[in-house]
């Protein structure tokens, strides 16, 4: 489904009377020279194979969609291999050196055993994650002051394709949508409605609601920015991470060429192994070492209970990629359909951090993404299912005075709207100084970040909110400059009860905000002209308990995100028409007892 260099290995710790597992993510050690198979395959994958040993029943599952990431470029020989064991390679990879494809149960382990395989995990179904915004992130002061739109900057938009929208265009009616390609097999275009949101979010211009007969121009972060539809996601709003994983393959080939600066992925899929092997994860990598700022969704799993707004957080709840500590992770606030950011609060489905098997320190900012208005639709999955939250005329319109639907925006809501803003607000950064890199337009994001906008609230903690709601005219303003690389950290608690950081180089001209030795406390560095402000919340009761994220029996459990009311239900990832449907293997009883594990995956 959707979805380094050379580092050290962090042993278990413990904390109160239970072991947490940290894995940092620099090179751990070769997957592909473990002695144990399982250790090669993700958590998923580990399951399958144990049960296709175990249970000839369980092989009824004839073939698994796999990505199998190789020890060395793919050659003829290593292919008969892999075919002779029943596979069949779908899609060869150049960003993770590996290839897609299916694969028999039975033979997992066969194959994990063969000396050029490095690791295999699962191709799984990566979601969808699903006015008043764009005064709430400082939008009207920086273009009056800046004079920015986005003007030379590409963001390739990898999501459900992106329809022929007026919004689209530029000022002689051609479109801005340089490029369109096709990775779902069923044509580009947009038959779910979610890609068109998050393209206008980024980049229309409101021009189906500017003039003499409207009151309320809806347009987006940066309405002069050239788009590239990715289309990755089907009329449902879902997709595989091999999918994605060619998308971002020619985004990369295509970025000189195209001019491709960023790209913007809202969707995901709950992580079942460390950033360090995930192949979606290893993918936006590749492309921010080439140069590309990318922006995940953080997910929409922040509630203990989905479907109860006033449920308690749901810690560790961050999707893939963006539990990435290269990329930049958004989370979204609600603005309350008001101006006014002092009644600014987060939305209660934001995912909480950190990220799970990692504890990297997510999402990284914040951005509206509640009851977003963006551009509709029509006859489009989200517009026919709930046609209610299209805008009506009289909302923006001096022409047609009735509350009947316009056919051009809609209300959207979830992490990938705020994921949008987040991208159209580096696409002004970079436009306004073509010399950033990804690493500074990161930094200079997270800087300047407002780290308290609701005086009722105060400062919520950096798992929820990381750095703050995000500020446009701040970071258009600020020019401080990334020496090193802007990492996000990854957190664990000391016995001594103290939390401290490890991962992350030297930012802000190599003085050391994220290191090893960092401890987050009032006298240590997270003052108010870092990252983090002194009045953020680490205390005991709110995050640190056993029963959160820590241990293994926590995050293995069916109690934690593989029950039947998080990720695993038809209602979500898996659903009748997904991949593992109709399988008895996924039963509650089989799949999450814990999975020995004598030492941490790392990447290479």
């Amino acid at each position: 489904m959707l979805r380094a260099h050379e580092c050290r290995t962090i042993q278990y710790t413990r904390i109160g009377t239970m072991a947490a597992t940290l894995v940092v993510g620099l090179s751990l050690f070769s997957p592909a020279r473990a002695a144990d198979p399982a250790l090669r395959m993700d958590h998923l994958l580990a399951r399958q194979a144990m049960n296709a040993a175990s249970s000839a029943k369980a092989t009824r599952v004839t073939t698994l969609p796999v990505i199998v990431v190789t020890e060395r470029p793919l050659n003829r020989q290593m292919e008969r291999q892999f075919t002779q064991l029943g596979g069949v390679i779908k899609s060869r990879y150049t960003i993770i050196q590996g290839f897609s494809g299916v694969l028999p149960a039975s033979k997992l382990n066969a194959v994990a055993q063969l000396n050029w395989v490095s690791r295999i995990s699962s191709d799984m179904t990566v979601k969808r994650l699903d006015e008043e915004a764009n005064a709430a992130i400082g939008l009207p002061e920086a273009v009056s002051n800046q004079g920015v739109n986005g003007k030379g900057v590409t963001v390739a938009v990898l999501d459900s394709g992106i329809d022929n929208h007026k919004d689209l265009t530029n000022g002689q009616g051609a479109s801005r949508v340089v490029a369109e390609v096709d990775f779902t097999g069923e044509g580009v275009a947009d038959e779910c409605g979610h890609g068109t949101c998050v393209a206008g979010i980024i980049g229309g211009n409101g021009t189906k609601s500017t003039g003499k007969n409207f009151f309320h121009t809806y347009a987006g972060v940066a309405p002069n920015t050239k788009l590239i539809s990715l289309k990755i996601l089907n009329k449902e709003g879902q997709g595989t991470v091999s999918a994605a994983l060619s998308a971002i393959q020619w985004a990369l080939q295509q970025q000189a060429k195209k001019h491709i600066r960023v790209l913007n992925l809202s969707f995901g899929h709950a992580p079942a192994e460390s950033y360090t092997s995930d192949p979606l994860c290893k993918a936006v990598e590749a492309a921010w070492r080439r140069g590309v700022v990318v922006v995940c969704a953080a997910g929409n799993r922040g509630r203990s209970v989905v479907d109860d707004l006033n449920s308690p957080p749901a810690y560790g709840t961050i999707n893939s990629p963006g539990n990435s500590p290269y990329v930049i992770t958004v989370g979204a606030t609600n603005t309350k359909n008001t101006a006014d950011l002092s009644d600014d609060v987060m939305a209660s489905y934001s995912s909480h951090g950190p990220s799970r098997l990692d504890h990297v320190v997510k999402p990284d900012l914040v951005a509206p993404g509640n009851r977003t208005v963006s551009l509709n639709v029509r006859r489009s999955t989200l517009f026919t299912r709930k046609s209610s939250n299209a805008i009506p005329w009289n909302a923006y319109s001096l022409k047609r005075d009735t509350d009947s639907a316009t056919p051009f925006y809609y209300r959207f809501s979830g992490t990938s709207m705020a994921a949008a803003m987040v991208s159209g607000a580096a696409a002004l950064m970079i436009q306004k100084d073509p010399s950033l890199t990804p690493d500074t337009v990161k930094g200079r994001l997270m800087k300047t970040a407002r780290k308290s906008w609701n005086p009722a609230v105060g400062r919520y903690n950096p798992f929820v909110e990381g750095a703050g709601l995000v500020n446009i005219p701040a970071a258009l303003n600020n020019h401080d400059v990334v020496k090193g690389k802007a990492f996000s950290p990854i957190a664990w608690r000391k016995e001594n009860g103290h939390l401290a950081l490890l991962n992350v180089g030297l930012l802000w001209n190599n003085s050391a905000i994220w290191s090893d030795s960092a401890i987050w406390s009032d006298s240590a560095i997270w003052s108010d002209s870092a990252i983090w402000s002194d009045s953020a919340i680490w205390s005991d009761s709110a995050i640190w308990s056993d029963s959160a994220i820590w241990s293994d029996s926590a995050i293995w459990s069916d109690s934690a995100i593989w029950s039947d009311s998080a990720i695993w239900s038809d209602s979500a990832i898996w659903s009748d028409s997904a991949i593992w449907s109709d399988s008895a293997i996924w039963s509650d009883s089989a799949i999450w007892s814990d999975i020995s594990r004598t030492a941490l995956e790392g990447d290479k």
